[in-house]
């Protein structure tokens, strides 16, 4: 039976392709999968594990992370930084039936219809040598010393005082990171679905399951779990959704090649299930297929 024949269009991406993509997409964009403190420009040896572009991103001056903050030191009279960063070493993804990815046996074996995801992560923070903390503390001393003096001042002010300019933040620098790599593993599927402000379906991936390998104690592997996946649901899938038009081919352009005048009157809808197809999409032989059919209306 062909693709085609209990819908009008037919589209499939295979496993294989999607993880050549991400691999070429890393060496491209680093910048997309590493984050860290601006000191990381000046000490690229810092980071846990080398960054390695392509060399077209080093000749066009490409970044190769993206900056981030300096982790903040709480309670601190005035601000104080520690630089880190954060990175995504390895991503591949895994379709059903799951011959790719060895998943751990919280999420072993990978049902029907379902994709798998495996990602090393990799987190490094520099904590700052003891000679740079006694360096800073007499500063740290005499600022709580003038604020204290401060607030017994403000007491008998009859007025108040203009704010206090905010000081440039102090980084404290190191000369190598404490670093920890961790094996993710999640489960996932795919599903359509309205956007709000859109008046397209959109095909989107969903998180059903998610394992970090061998982390304790187990409320420490169950935060960072926790955690990971409100990124995956609210930072990440949400981005790689694609609207139901893209998944094919853009059916309007591709008829004003062929000298045809369609306007509005084509739209494209999923193919009913499970009238039309069994699954749709569907995730199966290594692939996600998608079944489309056209709808003209007067």
């Amino acid at each position: 039976m062909a693709f085609t024949d209990h819908c009008d269009l037919f589209g499939s991406v295979h496993e294989d392709g999607i993880n050549i993509v991400v691999a070429h997409l890393m060496r491209q964009r680093p910048s997309l999968f590493n984050y860290a403190t601006v000191a990381f420009h000046n000490q690229p040896h810092l980071f846990c594990v080398p960054i390695r572009p392509a060399q077209t991103v080093i000749d066009a001056g490409n970044p190769l992370f993206t900056e981030q903050d300096p982790l903040p030191v709480f309670g601190a009279p005035f601000p104080i930084g520690i630089n880190f960063c954060v990175q995504i070493t390895k991503a591949q993804v895994d379709f059903h039936p799951g011959n790719a990815v060895q998943l751990p046996p919280q999420l072993h074996p990978l049902p029907q219809q379902r994709f798998a995801l495996r990602a090393q992560a990799c987190a490094g923070i520099g904590c700052p040598p003891a000679g740079v903390i006694a360096d800073i503390l007499p500063e740290v001393e005499r600022t709580l010393i003038e604020q204290q003096k401060l607030a017994v001042g403000k007491l008998k002010e009859p007025r108040p005082r203009p704010p206090d300019r905010p000081r440039d933040p102090v980084v404290l620098h190191s000369r190598e990171l404490i670093c920890v790599c961790l094996e993710v593993y999640a489960v996932g599927h795919f599903e359509w679905g309205p956007v709000p402000g859109s008046e397209q379906l959109w095909l989107k991936p969903k998180l059903d399951g998610l394992e970090i390998v061998d982390l304790k104690p187990d409320n420490l592997e169950a935060a960072l779990e926790c955690y990971i996946a409100t990124v995956l649901r609210l930072g990440i899938l949400p981005q790689v959704m694609v609207p139901i038009e893209k998944m094919v081919f853009d059916i309007t352009k591709q008829a004003k090649k062929w000298g045809l005048t369609l306007g509005k009157q084509v739209t494209l809808q999923p193919s009913a299930v499970p009238a039309d197809v069994p699954n749709n999409p569907a995730v199966e032989e290594d692939q996600l297929k998608v079944f489309v059919k056209l709808v003209v209306t007067p």
